[in-house]
């Protein structure tokens, strides 16, 4: 699940209008005056369907509720108004051909904005997601925030026209319903309301009980999609492990999950199907009850029609129609409603994302054209947990030179990726200096850094495109033949020229049909073709060969690290013996700097290293 700014959502109640709320503000002008016209064509949409169902009710009676037939059976001349019949059908197609073209047009557009909207949030979304600092995606689950972009905002796009289409239709034809049974008959009006209001109120009880249980069946279905994706990615180790028993039974308590939390949202939905039917027939037996006794008692309609100012069979024939319209128009409302609460729960999901604070921005930040690529750490502290006491990088201190080559060392967990993480500001320091070119690191911005500095981290992604595309990602102005000879260069062009489609292959998959030490090659040929002035290495040798690293090591140290301030990672010692600084790191701290030999002679925990890796 989302966590950024939860304090706040926990006070946030998603009802359908933050649901029509988030949606409308993602809408343009145009589509927004849309919206309206959408309101608009729902209230007419209402009116041929009352008006329709009223006609009915008025043709019922006028045409079918008097004596036709004497009593030898025959038709008494005159008794049936064949013309007049005609006309008030007539009347009746026009109204009922009306709804079905207003209703297509409300449904076309209400579905255009809609998805018009969806879009626009994904792409909203998405762009938060790529500023998002790399602390963000600690915290959360790839699957999930997959599941929220993909899934619940399809779910909001869906609730939205169902709102819309439905929701406003049906309210509207609740009103004119209680209307147009006012105008036939007040008095029974006035007993229908009070009694259809007791007898559904348990419908907005079901509906909270529904919204909590399809709240956490979104939450599980992120979940599923976070833990499908973690073992398809990791199969091979779930299988070198023998996890598979795990694995099912981790996967089985999920889709448990979903289905706990569905079965009891669905319940709710379910159970007040039968309950409706129940209080429907009550009602209409009821009210059926109520107009016998007026009949009897001669208690006035209070109707604006003449022909209804006795609860007569015509009345009650043409009002129960009415009365029939009014609960299942009620019926289909709290239907949709509970279809809506899927909506609602994407909603809160969605909301969380959309209201995601993005790193603010640098004030004054200073922007750096070119540089020498000189770097100092001045009494650098940081932890990856602000809630932590223990600090993975402490009081660190050292200087590189332009064009030096600075060597990082220790053990696992030591600190050394820490360092790297800083300085390409995948996070941000808590204390103390880092400065490039006498230039303050956090006033320079990402984008700015990610001109002057190529970096090659342990894990080597590459896109879905061919290689020679990947290797130009640096910059479109990098020329097919500069590709050949950086290729060339670290030994990429050896294996690439044995592929079918050389340079033109396709990666599929990020890269999982090449090995690890393929990958790593291009990582390093498409850093060193971005000619920055800062070069960082972290461990970008450790899967290749020994013999193809020292082809790598001959280049980078007497071709490719010339000019450049290079930060290195090592795992083997051998490579970084020629490296003009080397910080020992251990448990957070700089335990000590200096070049191979300076530490060698002073036979400390570099000695000792050394020492043990060439025994």
């Amino acid at each position: 699940m989302i966590n950024m700014a939860k304090n706040k959502q926990k006070e946030k109640k998603f009802s359908t209008w933050r649901l029509f709320k988030l949606v409308y503000d993602f809408l343009d002008k145009k589509d927004k005056k849309l919206v309206i016209i959408g309101g608009f064509i729902c209230f007419w949409n209402a009116v041929f369907y009352v008006g329709g169902t009223t006609l009915t009710g008025v043709i019922i009676s006028l045409f079918f509720s008097q004596k036709m037939f004497d009593a030898s059976g025959k038709v008494i001349p005159g008794a049936f108004d064949v013309k007049g019949f005609i006309i008030w059908n007539s009347i009746l197609a026009i109204f009922f051909i009306c709804y079905a073209i207003v209703r297509f047009i409300q449904s076309r557009i209400l579905i255009a904005i809609a998805y018009k909207a969806a879009t626009k949030m994904r792409k909203v979304a998405m762009e938060k997601l790529i500023e998002m600092p790399v602390s963000f995606y600690d915290k959360e689950k790839s699957g999930d925030l997959i599941s929220v972009l993909i899934n619940d905002i399809n779910n909001l796009a869906n609730s939205f026209v169902q709102m819309f289409n439905e929701t406003w239709n049906n309210i509207f034809n609740v009103i004119l319903s209680i209307l147009a049974m006012a105008f036939v008959g007040f008095t029974l009006t006035a007993i229908v309301i009070p009694l259809s209001v007791l007898f559904f109120s348990l419908g907005y009880f079901m509906i909270s009980k529904a919204r909590k249980s399809y709240v956490l069946v979104q939450q599980d279905f992120g979940d599923l999609n976070a833990y499908v994706e973690e073992m398809l990615t990791n199969s091979k180790i779930t299988q070198t492990f023998d996890r598979q028993e795990t694995a099912e039974k981790n996967f089985k308590k999920i889709t448990h999950d979903i289905y706990w939390h569905s079965f009891k949202g669905d319940v709710c939905i379910k159970f007040f199907d039968p309950w409706f039917i129940i209080s429907t027939n009550l009602l209409v037996l009821l009210i059926s009850l109520f107009a016998i006794i007026f009949n009897i008692k001669n208690v006035p309609t209070l109707s604006i029609f003449s022909f209804f100012s006795k609860a007569d069979a015509g009345f009650m024939i043409a009002y129960t129609s009415l009365l029939w319209n009014y609960t299942g128009t009620l019926q289909v409302f709290f239907n949709v409603i509970f279809s809506i609460q899927i909506g609602l729960a994407s909603t809160k999901r969605v909301f969380r994302l959309l209201e995601l604070e993005l790193p603010t921005k640098i004030k004054n930040s200073i922007e750096l054209k070119d540089i020498e690529g000189h770097i100092e750490f001045r009494n650098v502290c940081f932890r990856y947990d602000k809630n932590s006491s223990k600090y993975q990088l402490k009081n660190a201190t050292f200087e590189a030179l332009p064009g030096q080559i600075i060597a990082i060392v220790g053990p696992t967990g030591a600190g050394k990726t820490t360092i790297i993480n800083l300085l390409s500001k995948f996070y941000e320091y808590e204390e103390g200096s880092i400065k490039i070119d006498g230039v303050e690191l956090t006033k320079i911005t990402k984008k700015n850094l990610r001109d002057l500095m190529s970096v090659v981290l342990q894990d080597s992604f590459m896109f879905n495109e061919t290689i020679m595309d990947n290797l130009k990602v640096a910059s479109d102005k990098i020329t097919n033949q500069e590709v050949y000879e950086m290729a060339s260069l670290t030994s990429a062009h050896n294996f690439i020229q044995k592929l079918e489609k050389g340079y033109d292959t396709v990666i599929e998959n990020s890269g999982q049909s090449l090995s690890q030490g393929e990958r790593q090659l291009l990582s390093i040929t498409r850093a060193l073709l971005g000619k920055k002035k800062v070069l960082i290495l972290d461990e970008a040798t450790s899967n290749v060969d020994s013999n193809t690293e020292q082809i790598i090591q001959k280049a980078l140290q007497e071709e490719l690290m010339k000019d450049r301030t290079s930060i290195v990672i090592a795992h083997r010692l051998s490579t970084i013996k020629n490296a003009d600084l080397i910080l020992v790191v251990d448990d957070g701290q700089i335990i000590e700097q200096g070049n191979h030999a300076s530490l060698m002679e002073a036979k400390g925990y570099y000695f000792n290293l050394y020492e043990n890796q060439f025994k």
